[in-house]
């Protein structure tokens, strides 16, 4: 259907109205249950001593990344690592699905989701229910926005956060957490070679770490964008109270923030 408009010709196709105005669809939500999965390193004991809540980043698999963590001790280190509920095809059809936590479309009903998970996840284990045993936050990439923003909905009980090469959310009000924040011994990670995030990077975001009240030492190690063995051996063996064979030799990477 067409409309002159002086020497202009004007086309309205099916489904759209005059004056500019557009016939939307309606937007409609619904609560729907959706399978979470997780993956571990070791078994919840009476000898574990430390349990490690890990979250990936974009574009990875919770089986993939629990393997990164492999050189703890399973005897006294147990490791968890949910993956995002959100899976697709990174490359093409063909290509190994990943996962991620969160977009830009409809954000809020994700994060939602995940918190929704992630506490069903942390009542099923009850990781901190003994005293006796260190709970161990780390977000990588992605993992780090999304820790971040749980911990703030809940505030659970955490001995040490781990944050790996990854962006803090600043649409939040932490005034409410910043003693919470403030009282977890809080550590950044980011490597030389990481194409993402670097030391000025962090720093420009000064305002924001002292806004949530994180007390972060970063830690530099030779290396890209991933959770790296040695850097993360090395920060295990300086920080946690255990002997480990399996841990490497303390190097010197770190320095304050």
């Amino acid at each position: 259907m067409s409309e002159r408009i002086g020497r202009k010709t004007r086309i309205f196709w099916a489904g759209q109205r005059k004056n500019n105005q557009k016939e939307m669809g309606a937007h409609y939500k619904i609560r729907a249950e959706k399978t979470g999965h997780y993956f571990t390193h070791g078994t919840m004991t009476g000898e574990t001593r430390f349990v490690w809540v890990c979250l990936h980043g974009y574009g990875q698999l919770g089986k993939y990344f629990v393997q990164r963590f492999e050189f703890l001790d399973p005897r006294t280190h147990f490791v968890i690592a949910p993956e995002g509920l959100n899976r697709f095809y990174f490359e093409g059809v063909n290509e190994r699905p990943v996962a991620s936590w969160m977009t830009r479309e409809d954000r809020l009903d994700e994060i939602a989701d995940l918190i929704g998970f992630l506490e069903l996840l942390r009542a099923k284990i009850r990781w901190d229910k003994n005293p006796e045993v260190k709970v161990i936050y780390l977000g990588f990439s992605q993992g780090v926005t999304t820790l971040l923003r749980w911990l703030h909905d809940i505030a659970p009980r955490a001995d040490f956060l781990l944050l790996w090469a990854g962006g803090l959310p600043d649409d939040l009000y932490f005034g409410r957490r910043k003693e919470y924040f403030h009282q977890i011994p809080a550590h950044y990670f980011v490597g030389d070679k990481d194409p993402y995030f670097n030391p000025d990077t962090l720093e420009e975001k000064k305002w924001l770490v002292d806004a949530i009240g994180l007390n972060l030492i970063l830690h530099h190690y030779p290396g890209t964008h991933k959770v790296d063995r040695d850097a993360l051996g090395i920060w295990a063996k300086a920080h946690l109270d255990h002997t480990n064979s399996l841990l490497t030799t303390p190097t010197d990477f770190t320095g304050g923030l």
